[in-house]
């Protein structure tokens, strides 16, 4: 076990450890406060209290190798830090493709840690629509998709597995729910509320209003229309097209952080994955359905 973590460390730049120091004030005198440092940076990533148990990149490798054991159609896809080390993740690939109409998905499991204290532990899932690269993730609120850095290693390991089934789970609802998606036809005035509804504003907005967006706001909704027509042409008019827009947008245009796996980051943590979220609700509400 201990050479296979150490290979995917190596490989996927994960090879440090993390330091808790207490900090001193400005006199020198001790703090409350511990500083978390990036061995390898030598940057301080978050200060957290005396209670505070540090949980390394080896650890949380390790725990997910642990509960992958029990699933042989899983394997190590990709790993990385995010924003200097302040989380890692983790993607397992699942083995084979789904198939929503003629398009081909490549689903994950995805793991995502804190090095910096901000999250516990998260489960969720992660597709790859692979015609367009297009990429989503979901992590789901439950309670149970979650675990608090306060939580023992060894109740770790026995909840990893658990929390694996549930994703793999989550995975295929979500293809069905695709599937539904695929054969639900949508008007061209659907796209303008679904643009509404990300953006705020659509084409059909008033002069005056027109006049007072912003240069970045325009473009950014110029650009949101453009994936979502390229995606319901090669989709087709559905709901499944519609929301592919959004995801097309998030993954190959919208802005993310400009650093080491920046697209990645916002798509599982930041503006990104919250835009794709919207979407996937909107996508929901016209079948009906909740978003979990």
């Amino acid at each position: 076990m201990n050479n296979k973590v150490n290979e995917i460390l190596v490989a996927h730049n994960l090879d440090f450890r993390i330091e808790k120091e207490q900090l001193l004030s400005a006199t020198g005198k001790p703090t409350p406060f511990y500083g978390l440092f990036n061995d390898k940076t030598g940057e301080c990533i978050n200060s957290v209290k005396e209670g505070y148990t540090v949980s390394q990149n080896d650890e949380i490798v390790e725990l997910v190798l642990e509960g992958m054991q029990g699933f042989g159609e899983l394997s190590v896809s990709k790993a990385g830090s995010l924003n200097g080390g302040r989380k890692v993740f983790i993607q397992l690939g699942i083995e084979g493709m789904s198939l929503v109409g003629s398009e081909h998905i490549k689903r994950y499991v995805t793991v995502i840690d804190s090095n910096d204290g901000s999250t516990g532990l998260s489960v969720g899932i992660g597709e790859l629509v692979m015609s367009c690269q297009n990429q989503f993730f979901k992590f789901y609120k439950s309670g149970q998709s979650k675990l608090r850095h306060t939580a023992s290693l060894t109740q770790r390991i026995k909840e990893i597995p658990m929390l694996i089934e549930m994703a793999l789970s989550e995975s295929l609802k979500l293809t069905e729910t695709y599937k539904q998606f695929q054969s639900t036809p949508v008007t061209r005035k659907l796209a303008d509320e679904m643009v509404k509804y990300i953006l705020g504003v659509d084409r059909n907005m008033s002069i005056k209003t027109d006049s007072e967006l912003s240069t970045r706001s325009r473009n950014a909704m110029d650009s949101l229309y453009n994936h979502i027509e390229k995606e319901t042409n090669q989709k087709g008019l559905n709901l499944f097209g519609l929301f592919s827009g959004v995801t097309s947008w998030t993954t190959h245009e919208k802005s993310a952080p400009r650093r080491e796996n920046g697209r990645e980051e916002s798509m599982m943590t930041g503006t990104n994955y919250r835009t794709n979220e919207q979407g996937l609700e909107f996508a929901l509400n016209k079948l009906g359905l909740v978003m979990a």
